[in-house]
């Protein structure tokens, strides 16, 4: 593929997978500081058609992918307040954007990337895997969870800049720690404290499918999601979202 590009075009191809790295570093970071209510707007195109997939469905046009990233962070304001209340002596005198983020830990590192940049540079795919780990407040209080899965993503460049144009987030293993991972975990007894949280609803899925299904001893042979493909325009590849 070289031999079809001069050594400056090289170079901006090279400053694109950076590019791209960084957004989707952005992305994670952001993830693990709680910021969620920032994603869409710093990091997502404004195309129609944007998607946001996860195992189990899709969100599908800006409205329903932003309206995701507010719910979490409703979500986070709602465990805030109700640690607030359970802990005055610790933390009653905090104002909301002091105890904003507490109780919930969301890592999810990205390795082992796969990028390709279109020929026509307009469009790019991007493969992760992610080995992460998650601390929630739930309605039986806190809870830690393992997952490992991969990110999915579509780019395409607005005003010169790479934005997230399809993103899936499919996990094989979501599974609560120290529990059989292959199995789904007994329920735990709910506390009145935490009871809110049993009736916070995230958005309904635009699309309600199985993007991938969770590993269980019982599922299909299940490879990798497709690896990305030198390719020339957009309309020449697969696509990541719906």
């Amino acid at each position: 593929m070289s031999e079809k590009f001069t050594t400056e075009q090289l170079t901006d191809r090279w400053e694109d997978q950076r590019d791209i790295k960084n957004l989707m570093g952005k992305y994670i970071n952001l993830t693990l500081q709680n910021r969620d209510a920032e994603i869409f707007g710093m990091l997502w195109a404004g195309e129609a058609d944007v998607c946001l997939g996860f195992n189990d469905g899709w969100y599908v046009g800006s409205s329903a992918v932003s309206s995701y990233y507010d719910a979490v962070h409703d979500r986070n304001v709602l465990v805030a307040d109700l640690l607030q209340k359970k802990f005055p002596e610790k933390i009653g005198d905090k104002t909301a954007d002091e105890i904003f983020g507490i109780g919930t830990f969301r890592v999810y590192p990205i390795v082992c990337p796969i990028i390709q940049i279109a020929e026509d540079g307009k469009t790019a795919k991007g493969l992760w895997y992610a080995q992460g780990s998650q601390a929630i407040i739930s309605s039986a209080g806190p809870t830690s969870h393992w997952t490992w899965g991969y990110f999915a993503a579509d780019f395409i460049r607005e005003d010169d800049t790479w934005k997230i144009w399809h993103l899936q987030f499919t996990n094989d293993v979501d599974a609560r720690c120290g529990h059989d991972w292959g199995k789904p975990a007994e329920p735990m007894e709910e506390l009145p404290e935490f009871a809110p949280l049993k009736y916070f609803e995230m958005p309904a899925y635009s699309v309600k499918a199985t993007v991938r299904p969770y590993y269980s001893p019982d599922r299909p042979l299940t490879g990798a999601p497709r690896l990305p493909e030198e390719y020339t325009t957009f309309a020449d590849t697969f696509s990541y979202g719906i």
